[in-house]
């Protein structure tokens, strides 16, 4: 793979002849972080940027520290570890990451489900949206309520991004209502769905509301 310098990455992941994810491996003597560094690197003009263009994953490991994931320009520092209790045994943390993050069912679904454009920035879940949303869809699936707690800070934004697209997509007829209790809230969350080209109707009194419910 050339571009103005020649670049190997150590492990692509292909779906249908796509390459959608890439991994560089490092020895326990290296940090993960010159692994990001060096897919950061891969990313610039001067190497394989147009290679990289179908990435959705870029990861970066080793046997000690395990597995760091991000997406096609995302920072270093936002280079987030996968945490995930597992009763299965691994000999090393980067096994149990990487069949964490690409067992074929979970990367095919993180890539559906958990993969969002916002304002043409790719983000992608932590471990906490991901397991916080699939909690939520079993509860739409069996029509129970429940409340997801949030830290300040945690994504609950994009949390409602996530959820809502995959109530649309798997609940026929569905309409999804978001509350909230300042006008700060609601003005984030409307440029949040308006970033990612999702369809979004403020409501502009009581009366409104109850209008919209009732069409």
């Amino acid at each position: 793979m050339h571009g103005k310098h020649p670049k190997r990455p150590d492990v692509v992941i292909y779906i249908n002849g796509i390459a959608l994810g890439v991994i560089e491996l490092k020895s326990s003597k290296n940090s993960v972080e010159k692994g990001i560094r060096q897919n950061l690197d891969n990313q610039k003009d001067e190497f394989i940027p147009k290679f990289l263009t179908t990435m959705q994953f870029v990861l970066a490991g080793n046997d000690s520290q395990g597995v760091r994931y991000g997406t096609i320009e995302t920072p270093e520092k936002y280079f987030l570890s996968w945490k995930e209790e597992t009763d299965k045994e691994f000999d090393y943390l980067l096994d149990k990451h990487i069949y964490q993050l690409c067992e074929k069912n979970r990367f095919l679904e993180l890539i559906h489900d958990f993969v969002v454009f916002d304002k043409g920035v790719k983000k992608l879940c932590r471990p906490n949206q991901f397991f916080g949303i699939k909690a939520a869809q079993t509860n739409v699936k069996t029509k129970k309520g429940g409340i997801l707690w949030h830290t300040q800070g945690s994504g609950k934004s994009l949390i409602m991004v996530w959820l809502t697209k995959w109530i649309r997509e798997n609940v026929k007829d569905s309409r999804v209502l978001i509350i909230t209790d300042r006008d700060e809230l609601d003005d984030q969350i409307d440029k949040l769905f308006t970033g990612i080209d999702e369809k979004i109707y403020r409501t502009k009194s009581g009366r409104d509301l109850i209008s919209v419910l009732n069409h």
